[in-house]
C-alpha cells in the first residue's frame, strides 16, 4: 500500500512529507493534527496541501526533526529564488515551542551546539593568525586571554599581527580554558606538527580573585624549504 503524502505550506515555503512522518511524534502539534482521529477536521483546497501560517524557513528545522528525531543547527537556507534566509537561534525556539517539540534535550543540544560553534570559530582565527605570521616569518603568537578581552603580549622582534578573534568571545574562551587548557592546543599541535607548534598555556593572576591566561604558541620555519621556492634555486 502505498504511503499517504501531503504537503506543507509553511508561510508560502512547501515541504512535502509522509502523513507517517509526522505521526511518528504524537504529543507534538503536527503529530496531533495529521493523526486518524482527526483526518476528518483537516482543511484542504486539494485534500493534500496545508497552509500553516508560521515561518517557513525556521520549519526546515522543524521537519527536519521529523525526520531524522534531532533538532540540526540553524544557518541559512536558499528559497525557491535562491535568495539566502537567516534562522536564528531565537526564531527556531519559538517555532520548537509552537510546534510542541520536546524541549529539554533539545534545548540543551542548541546551547552545547552554540558554544561549540564560538569554539569553533575561535580555532579557525587562530589558524589564520598562525599562517599570516608565517608568511611574515613570526615564529611566536603570544595572548593574555581575559574574561573581558584578549590582548597580544608579543615579543619586540616579532612581526606585527591583527588579533582576529572578536573580543565578544573572550568570556567563553576564557572558561574553556578554565576547564580544559590542553584540548584547543592539541588539535593546534596535531594540525601544524609539521611546523613543529607548541601550545603553552599558564594561569596569570591579576588580582585576587581574578586570573588570566597567558597562551603562548610556537613553531619554526623552515627556510631551506623556502628557498626551494625562491628564485635562488630556480
Amino acid at each position: 500500500m502505498t504511503e499517504e503524502t501531503i504537503i506543507l505550506n509553511v508561510g508560502g515555503v512547501k515541504y512535502e512529507t509522509f502523513r507517517s512522518t509526522l505521526t511518528a511524534y504524537p504529543n507534538t502539534m503536527l503529530g496531533t493534527m495529521f493523526s486518524e482521529r482527526n483526518k476528518m477536521t483537516l482543511k484542504s483546497d486539494d485534500n493534500k496541501t496545508y497552509f500553516i501560517d508560521r515561518n517557513g524557513y525556521a520549519f526546515y528545522y522543524i521537519m527536519e526533526f521529523y525526520r531524522t528525531g534531532k533538532i540540526l543547527w540553524p544557518g541559512e537556507i536558499k528559497n525557491q529564488e535562491n535568495m539566502m534566509k537567516l534562522v536564528t537561534i531565537q526564531q527556531l525556539e519559538i517555532e520548537i515551542e509552537y510546534f510542541q517539540i520536546p524541549f529539554d534535550d533539545t534545548f540543551l543540544f542548541l546551547v552545547h551546539k552554540s558554544a561549540a560553534n564560538v569554539i569553533d570559530k575561535i580555532i579557525l582565527s587562530l589558524i589564520q593568525m598562525i599562517k599570516i605570521h608565517l608568511e611574515n616569518f613570526g615564529d611566536v603568537i603570544s595572548m593574555l586571554i581575559k574574561e573581558s578581552s584578549i590582548e597580544f603580549s608579543q615579543d619586540q622582534n616579532q612581526p606585527k599581527l591583527e588579533l582576529l578573534i572578536p573580543a565578544s568571545h573572550s568570556a567563553l574562551l576564557h572558561k574553556f580554558l578554565k576547564h580544559n587548557d590542553k584540548s584547543i592546543g592539541n588539535y593546534l599541535e596535531s594540525k601544524f606538527s609539521h611546523i613543529n607548534l607548541v601550545w603553552s598555556c599558564t594561569t596569570y593572576t591579576i588580582f585576587k580573585n581574578s586570573f588570566a591566561f597567558l597562551v603562548r604558541i610556537s613553531f619554526e620555519l623552515n627556510f631551506n624549504r623556502i628557498l626551494d621556492y625562491s628564485i635562488i634555486r630556480n
